[in-house]
């Protein structure tokens, strides 16, 4: 049972990936098919969708990033990723349409495949880096849950172990369903994607990389939020209003993903489901070891008695305990009126538990 369980893990996360990808183009204007088909059509992506991402995570990654091998994984990530874009286009037109296309039709060339950069960049390249990036996400998670693993059997400190196991638990399901928003801004050729891209890897690197210390430097934290910030910026465009005021003077460091957890369980109440233009205040202030940090969110009216979907998530219950396990000093308070959903945290950095 242990040896087919990761093959297992595998198949269920191509097959979810694949359905999303099929569910996306199938909500999109003018799709005529339904979703099995669009799923099975998606198939003939699958070969260069695992190759990219497998040498991607498991060769790349851990024998250049990792080693800080910095321009060696940026040149060989260019060539994969275009190498992988072509071999895509080779099978769909040697293999996929030689089965279900109805002849006589024209071919490529394997030489003009290759050559025909930009094509394959338009048609092929993005869904491939979102492809990767799912597998990217996945082994971030996994990592996670295996670091923690490794504490709770290690660490003799109950606190520390417990806080280690909160952290499993939160961001997951935003990375992925960004990375949903992205390909449907791939399907729709939007100059947004790019820019897309380039922020959540700068998410991923930090959340990978960077965060699994218990304590990070405030001013990471601000450009994680400034970059989430971004990606909701992108995605709801003037469907929102967005306001982050800050005054960070000194360094100090915090506890990671904090922050991030309130602001996205604002965006997950007060912007998703809103019939008008929602409002989300963000206001971070420091003073020598305090921390004052307030996230204001506009919520429907008829919502305001739903008290389980705002103070009772995981998200709410994750921020709370990880306060306490850390923190001998701090405030949590929330506030829900007037249309307005308010959380104000108050942290003094000085007093680690």
């Amino acid at each position: 049972m242990k040896t087919k369980k990761p093959l297992i893990d595998h198949i269920i996360f191509w097959g979810v990936l694949l359905f999303s990808f099929a569910f996306i183009q199938f909500f999109q204007d003018g799709n005529k098919q339904p979703l099995y088909a669009i799923f099975i059509q998606n198939l003939k992506h699958l070969p260069g969708y695992l190759l990219t991402a497998y040498i991607f995570n498991y060769v790349l990654l851990q024998y250049y990033y990792k080693k800080s091998k910095y321009i060696l994984f940026f040149v060989l990530s260019v060539l994969l990723f275009y190498i992988a874009s072509a071999l895509d286009r080779v099978f769909t037109v040697y293999v996929y349409e030689t089965l279900f296309r109805e002849p006589p039709f024209e071919r490529e060339s394997i030489v003009q495949i290759f050559s025909d950069w930009k094509f394959l960049i338009d048609g092929y390249l993005l869904p491939l880096l979102m492809a990767t990036f799912a597998m990217t996400i996945d082994r971030i998670i996994v990592q996670k849950n295996k670091n923690e693993k490794a504490l709770l059997q290690l660490e003799r400190d109950k606190n520390k172990a417990e806080l280690g196991a909160l952290k499993a638990q939160i961001h997951p399901h935003f990375l992925f369903n960004t990375l949903n928003n992205l390909y449907a801004l791939t399907l729709q050729k939007s100059d947004k994607a790019p820019e897309t891209v380039a922020t959540l890897s700068a998410m991923l690197d930090y959340m990978l990389y960077q965060c699994n210390d218990k304590l990070v430097p405030l001013e990471k934290e601000v450009t994680l939020l400034e970059n989430y910030i971004a990606l909701e910026r992108l995605r709801y465009g003037d469907d929102i209003e967005i306001v982050f005021a800050k005054a960070v003077q000194t360094e100090v460091e915090v506890v990671p993903l904090i922050l991030l957890s309130i602001v996205e369980n604002a965006f997950k109440h007060g912007a998703s489901g809103s019939t008008g233009i929602p409002e989300i205040h963000i206001d971070l202030q420091q003073k020598g070891s305090y921390i004052y940090f307030t996230v204001k969110n506009t919520k429907e009216i008829t919502q305001q008695s739903d008290e389980t979907a705002y103070t009772k998530g995981i998200g709410v219950s994750n921020v709370k305990k990880q306060l306490g396990l850390v923190y001998e000093e701090y405030s949590y308070e929330v506030t829900d009126e007037n249309g307005w959903y308010c959380v104000a945290l108050q942290i003094n950095t000085e007093h680690i538990r």
